[in-house]
């Protein structure tokens, strides 16, 4: 009886060490780092890991400051992650260094949002959530849904009265913000910059006349970095805007603010946004590939994504369609601004990213501060820009 006893025994003991040997360790690192983003996120792992006994998740949270720098000690090292979280803009970066993704997982993508994750003709990344600075517009402008550029203008400049009120906020002096909230008003204007490469070819006429156009906007402007901007819409502070999606959790903004479904632009043109997103890939080098496929399907489902961006406002949205009209009414009926955010989004630019981006980057946003403080004009400002870029351009060849 007592050999039975210790047959059963040890036979368990034999299965439960099996299994143990059959678990694979995912190792992710991620950016979700602050305390709800975290806990959102985790949240979805939990759920993954009970429909996938097989599959231990093990997350390292990164900061946005240091996280990249991390990212590549680890893959120059031979020591990646299995899974990694990168922005929609660095994935020509690290392509050669990432597993190719198969077309299963994008099937259900935004046709608007395919772009981003290829390098080339590979996929190497799986779009997650995207977002975009959407133009926020104080209730007292009474602008329509659609305005014309002429009619913002008038109204922008009869709601400026400074201390109090200034008729537009416009971004300087705040690395990859410039970009971000400014690029978007020079395209709505007709200008071509960093719309395609080389830059250098995109410092055109219509440029020149679109940062003219821009700084007439200066004598009604307020010209502060980003946070600033954002305490002031919270006092209602700002006529019109560019700020993003995290803004519509706050209840202060909701009250006051409406959001265009797409930028005020000259006529025929697009009032574009510039579109950003947050991609998870495989590393080449995985041991894990199949298995790390399968996180990617389950994170790439519109259900997760979906439950992330809701309980954390400013990722955004999903990057996938949405499997019905319900299903998406109930991610946007938080308030009625969130649907003209997503129509925004949805109507966005991603910008190229070769190596050199980051230094043109620099460069833009250093003659976009320079211009919005009186120190050159359009012409000056692009001619200066060119010839800048093209250095860049050319050190890099």
């Amino acid at each position: 009886m007592r050999s039975a006893i210790a047959a059963v025994v040890l036979l368990g003991l034999g299965a439960c060490t099996a299994s143990h040997q059959r678990t694979t360790t995912l190792r992710v690192w991620h950016f979700w780092s602050e305390p709800a983003q975290e806990r959102a996120f985790t949240a979805l792992i939990e759920a993954f890991e009970r429909t996938h006994p097989d599959i231990r998740v093990e997350t390292t949270p990164l900061q946005w400051s240091d996280g990249k720098a991390k990212l590549q000690i680890a893959f120059s090292s031979g020591t990646p992650p299995d899974v990694v979280h990168i922005g929609a803009e660095w994935v020509a970066e690290f392509a050669p260094v990432l597993a190719d993704i198969p077309d299963s997982l994008t099937a259900n993508l935004c046709r608007e949002f395919l772009p981003i994750g290829m390098a080339g003709q590979r996929r190497v990344a799986v779009p997650w959530t995207v977002n975009a600075r959407v133009c926020f517009v104080h209730h007292q402008l009474k602008l329509p849904p659609e305005p014309r550029w002429s009619e913002l203008v008038t109204r922008l400049r009869s709601f400026h009265a400074p201390p109090q009120r200034y008729g537009i906020g416009l971004c300087s002096s705040d690395p990859h913000n410039v970009l971000k909230r400014v690029l978007p008003w020079l395209w709505a204007l007709g200008a071509p910059l960093l719309t395609v490469y080389p830059f250098s070819a995109t410092c055109t006429g219509q440029t020149a006349a679109a940062l003219d156009t821009l700084t007439v906007l200066v004598a009604c402007a307020v010209v502060e970095p980003s946070r600033s901007l954002d305490a002031r819409m919270r006092r209602g502070e700002l006529g019109v805007v560019l700020s993003g999606v995290w803004m519509l959790a706050d209840s202060l903004v909701l009250r006051q603010y409406q959001v265009l479904p797409a930028l005020p632009s000259r006529p025929g043109v697009r009032g574009e946004s510039i579109l950003s997103g947050d991609c998870f890939a495989v590393a080449r080098s995985s041991m894990h590939r199949e298995k790390a496929i399968e996180f990617l399907a389950y994170l790439a489902r519109w259900e997760s994504a979906a439950t992330f961006c809701h309980r954390v406002p400013d990722a955004g949205f999903p990057a996938q369609q949405p499997p019905t009209s319900a299903a998406l009414d109930s991610l946007l009926r938080r308030a009625p601004q969130w649907r003209h955010a997503y129509a925004q989004t949805l109507q966005s630019r991603l910008l190229p990213s070769p190596p050199v981006f980051l230094d043109a980057e620099y460069a833009v946003e250093e003659a976009i501060t320079a211009l919005l403080y009186g120190r050159s004009d359009g012409a000056q400002t692009t001619r200066m820009l060119a010839q800048r870029l093209r250095a860049i351009e050319g050190a890099h060849q």
